[in-house]
């Protein structure tokens, strides 16, 4: 990508497997983003006792969305209800908006994430993935931390990024490897329309590959606008 390829959205998920919020400027520490996955559901029902419970599992967690406001995250339910981890009766409200017993685990250090700290989307090549495919796709579905966009954005260009560094804004980023889709991007997380054959068309093409997975190795401050160049 050119230098006229820019950071174009910012997203964190405060809690893994709800919907996030998308954010005008995003620290980004050794770790991840500042908040992002803080919390994550954990299942106590006997069968998958401390496993994490993830839209894998229960798809409709993708219809509720996590947002941090004065350093407190809140939980907006697809129901418009707000409810916080501090809350007395989070847990109980909690189970009952899930439908199942579970408890929610605070990690502040990554450990929630999955390969790694940060997912970076070429808007790019979600067109080109779009236009293939024959069906419009949003780059949600893909719950990206960065979105890249711009006049010089070429379309698969990030998969020949694994092992160089970026720089955008403040931060410093190594690319470490092209993700692998799940299952959660078979669905339209506001709508939750499912749709399989989309996971097995990207994996009879691009072996599941799309979207690219980096780590922070300098943190600061990204703010949408800023320049995603390569590094030194």
């Amino acid at each position: 990508m050119g230098s006229r390829v820019n950071v174009v959205e910012l997203w964190r998920y405060p809690v893994k497997s709800f919907r996030g919020e998308r954010l005008a400027s995003l620290r980004f520490d050794v770790g991840g983003p500042e908040h992002d996955r803080q919390y994550m559901l954990v299942d106590t029902t006997p069968e998958r006792l401390g496993k994490p419970l993830t839209a894998i599992q229960v798809p409709a967690l993708l219809s509720h969305a996590a947002a941090v406001s004065d350093g407190s995250v809140v939980i907006t339910t697809a129901q418009g209800t707000r409810i916080r981890p501090e809350d007395a009766d989070f847990e109980r409200r909690l189970n009952e908006l899930v439908g199942r017993p579970l408890t929610i685990r605070e990690d502040r250090s990554g450990g929630n994430h999955d390969a790694t700290d940060v997912l970076v989307i070429n808007a790019a090549s979600v067109r080109a993935l779009s236009e293939e495919y024959g069906v419009p796709l949003g780059t949600g579905r893909f719950r990206p931390s960065i979105i890249l966009d711009g006049p010089n954005a070429v379309p698969y260009a990030e998969n020949a990024w694994p092992g160089k560094r970026f720089r955008a804004g403040e931060v410093e980023l190594e690319a470490v490897e092209l993700n692998t889709l799940c299952a959660t991007t078979t669905y339209e997380p506001r709508t939750l329309a499912h749709d399989p054959a989309f996971l097995k068309f990207v994996f009879k093409r691009y072996r599941g590959k799309f979207g690219l997975f980096c780590k922070v190795i300098g943190p600061g401050i990204v703010r949408e606008g800023d320049l995603w160049t390569l590094g030194s």
